[in-house]
């Protein structure tokens, strides 16, 4: 998970999923008004079957609606099917909006393989 480009004064907003107060998953959302980028869902292996993504899926979107967040994107190197499921649909990489563009996680952190993906919520 890149973390290069977080520090405190980043407007990303983290849930974090416990299992006997240990922490087992995090998803984030970095804003950009209407705008947020997906940041690193991951869920410890020995709790993906149980249902834990779905949860930090679903408590991200509620989060982002909450914040009036109508658009999400994410960058991807081998989650498009996974993340396929909730409704994101692949784009090319020269569509997304210039506050996306302009992130560490689009320009320097994640390939220029990884897969681009848009829902709007």
């Amino acid at each position: 998970m890149p973390v290069e480009d977080i520090d405190s004064n980043s407007s990303i907003q983290f849930i974090v999923a416990k299992f006997d107060d240990i922490i087992v998953g995090s998803v984030a959302l970095e804003r950009f008004n209407s705008i947020g980028l997906l940041r690193s869902l991951c869920v410890k292996e020995e709790f993906r079957k149980d249902g834990v993504g779905l949860s930090l899926i679903n408590r991200i979107f509620d989060f982002a609606r909450n914040e009036k967040v109508s658009e999400i994107y994410l960058l991807t190197t081998s989650a498009d099917k996974y993340f396929a499921k909730f409704g994101f649909k692949e784009l090319n990489r020269k569509n997304a909006p210039v506050q996306i563009q302009k992130t560490s996680q689009f320009r320097d952190l994640c390939p220029s393989s990884a897969i681009l993906m848009h829902k709007a919520i």
